[in-house]
Parts: C-alpha cells; sequence; structure tokens
C-alpha cells in the first residue's frame, strides 16, 4: 500500500508500537490478560449464544475481583485499554463497560485519589479517559454516585474543554437520570459537543513552547 511506502507513516507506525509496549510494561499485564480473556470469552457469547461461556467469564471475573487488592492497577489497565491498546474504539468501550461493575464495587471512597490525580494529568488523552472511566464507575456504582458528581462539581473548573465537553455527551448518555449531573453540565457552560486537540484544550488555553521541535505524533506520547 502507498501508506506502507512512505518513510513518515512508517516512523509514525514504529514511533506509536514503541509507545504502546512502553505503557504495557507500566502495568499489571498478567491481570491485564486474565481481564482480556474474560473479555473475549463475553464477545464469544455474544456470538454463539453459549451460556456456560458466559457463566465462566463472570466467574472467572468474580475471581479476579477478591484476588485484586490494588484498585489503582485496574485503572492503569482501562487506561491502557481505552488511550494504547491495539483494538478498535468498540472493543475498548466493551473491555470497560465489562470491568468496571465488576471490579470497582468494593472500592472505598479514598481509594478513588488515583484516579482523581488522573483527571488533572498533563497528558491530555490520559485525563479524557481518566474522566470517562470515573463517570461511568459513577453509573454502574450507585454508591459511589454521589461522591464522584460532588468532586466533579468542587473541580469542574479546572477541566479542560475537552473534559467539560465529554462530561456533558456522557451526561446525555448514561447520567441523563441525574438531576446533580444535569445540574453540574449547567454549570460547564458548554454551546457545541466539539472536542479539540492541540495546545487550545487547557484551562488557561495556555501554550506549550517545548512543543516546537516534536513532530506531529508525538503528542501522543
Amino acid at each position: 500500500m502507498e501508506n506502507e511506502k512512505n518513510p513518515g507513516f512508517e516512523d509514525f507506525m514504529n514511533f506509536v508500537n514503541q509507545t504502546r509496549e512502553e505503557k504495557k510494561q507500566k502495568i499489571n499485564v498478567e491481570l491485564y490478560d486474565k481481564i482480556s480473556l474474560c473479555v473475549d470469552q463475553v464477545i464469544e457469547y455474544k456470538k454463539n449464544s453459549d451460556i456456560g461461556l458466559f457463566i465462566e467469564s463472570f466467574k472467572k471475573l468474580k475471581e479476579i475481583t477478591l484476588e485484586c487488592d490494588n484498585i489503582d492497577e485496574i485503572t492503569d489497565i482501562l487506561l491502557y485499554e481505552r488511550i494504547y491498546a491495539a483494538h478498535s474504539k468498540e472493543y475498548s468501550e466493551f473491555f470497560s463497560d465489562i470491568t468496571i461493575p465488576q471490579m470497582y464495587g468494593k472500592s472505598k471512597k479514598e481509594n478513588f485519589q488515583y484516579i482523581e490525580n488522573a483527571l488533572f494529568d498533563q497528558d491530555g488523552g490520559k485525563k479524557e479517559q481518566a474522566l470517562v472511566i470515573y463517570i461511568k464507575i459513577a453509573k454502574e456504582h450507585g454508591e459511589h454516585q454521589l461522591k464522584i458528581l460532588n468532586f466533579i462539581e468542587r473541580n469542574y473548573q479546572r477541566f479542560s474543554q475537552n473534559q467539560k465537553v465529554l462530561f456533558c455527551m456522557l451526561t446525555d448518555e448514561i447520567l441523563n437520570h441525574s438531576p446533580h449531573a444535569k445540574r453540574i453540565k449547567k454549570l460547564m457552560n458548554v454551546k457545541e459537543y466539539s472536542l479539540t486537540y492541540g495546545d487550545n484544550d487547557t484551562p488557561e488555553n495556555v501554550q506549550n513552547h517545548d512543543s516546537q521541535d516534536k513532530k506531529w505524533w508525538e503528542f501522543w506520547k
């Protein structure tokens, strides 16, 4: 194919693959593989209506939940899958939707400090996907919803414009039943559901002067 003969495209793909491997080394790969197997089994069940496979996959997920004593590792795995893994967007969303209901149920409110810190990371992709995960937790675990929405209401002014847009979109999609979420959405005052990528997507609209020497794709790292 033409792109495959393009040196710039080859450099880009090498960079993507290298970054993916570097990021994977920072997560619990054994735990990631166990969860991935369960997700794959659920997908197989949906294709073949194999109820035995469905029961087996959720039994394994429950076992993984009982074994996992560090919820931050789950957060890192979800961030990796959503940002860096070589899967389709649909697969990554399904991965989150299978994992979050099972893995965050035993969390206490103090367990959320790690993901709350990620909401304000310098990496735009990380803080955006951390917010998506955070809101999905609020949707799946009603016992945490008030705490999560209170945190967002206290801190939304520190959010990037993209995060505000994502919050409003997700409120419409999965938290439309919540008057609290709707109130926060109104406070955010988002006029248009449009995501912006580049230096302009910051609360202060500050330019990153160190970016001039980077190739365009290196903003992904």
